[in-house]
């Protein structure tokens, strides 16, 4: 998971802007009225997020006793995303995904907007920036309308949750043909509790291990002929550990827990798959 700068706009800013696009003059003026109470909803949101409270917000069908959450959600897909008035906040969101990629997996491309509480249970969160998370694809719609019922079951926020700068993501090697990874949290000294379970509930959230762990047998099928061209060479398992241990380090200053750090270092450490347990990787 990395870290984003927590937006700037806010929804007083956003949401008359996407409520000025509404053609419909009683209905704009139904939105309108509800301006006070997104707001709320947005200080609610921010004040609980950091005290592992999220799951305390209400879900609600009716907002100010004349707006379903249906209309709220239209809202949000039909000024928000498709209007350009309310696109250009839309674009902002996504485009601060580090390098473009999603920071919820940090392997997919970030294309488009993930509601941390979906907007069909928390209307008032539907346009709120801080509720609004740059996404891929599969992290969305895997998600769907999942909202946590505790405290351990709140998954990381790439505004508020920073984990960036400790290792807790670590992979075992299984000796089976084919040879495998498998991916686990494992929690930094310095975390409490609650931010250990919270990172555990994120990998099964976005189903992150199964991710990962394909993406490394896709990655070791290209390793192995050059793995076995060092190990057949003068250089042998000392070699082995050494193009591994550089790959390691070098993809490392760019992120400490992505999946790919994650397998070199593991596999550099393992004095079994260097000198030759490589070769159960599947061609």
């Amino acid at each position: 998971m990395r870290k984003i700068n927590k937006p700037i706009i806010t929804a007083a800013v956003v949401f008359p802007v996407c409520v000025s696009t509404v053609g419909n003059a009683a209905f704009r003026a139904r939105l309108t009225a509800c301006q006070a109470l997104i707001n709320a909803a947005e200080d609610e949101f921010d004040n609980k997020i950091t005290k592992g409270q999220i799951h305390t917000i209400a879900i609600e069908t009716l907002i100010n006793g004349n707006v379903t959450n249906k209309e709220l959600k239209k809202l949000y897909t039909g000024q928000m995303v498709a209007k350009p008035q309310g696109r250009v906040y839309y674009d902002k969101l996504i485009s601060s995904a580090p390098n473009g990629l999603c920071p919820l997996c940090s392997h997919g491309e970030a294309t488009t907007l993930d509601h941390y509480l979906p907007k069909t249970k928390f209307p008032r969160l539907s346009v709120v920036p801080v509720n609004l998370v740059p996404s891929c694809k599969d992290c969305n719609t895997g998600k769907l309308a999942d909202c946590p019922s505790g405290p351990n079951d709140e998954t990381l926020h790439p505004y508020y949750d920073d984990i960036e700068n400790v290792k807790w993501l670590i992979a075992d090697v299984n000796r089976t043909t084919p040879l495998t990874l498998t991916y686990r949290v494992s929690p930094h000294s310095t975390w409490s509790a609650l931010l250990s379970a919270r990172v555990a509930s994120h990998l099964d959230c976005f189903n992150l291990n199964i991710l990962y762990a394909s993406q490394a047998a896709r990655r070791l099928s290209g390793m192995k002929y050059n793995l076995e061209r060092i190990f057949s060479s003068t250089e042998g398992t000392p070699g082995v550990k050494r193009y591994l241990e550089a790959e390691a380090v070098s993809n490392e200053q760019v992120n400490l827990n992505s999946w790919e750090s994650v397998m070199y270092r593991t596999l550099s450490e393992d004095d079994w798959f260097c000198s030759g347990g490589f070769r159960s990787i599947a061609s």
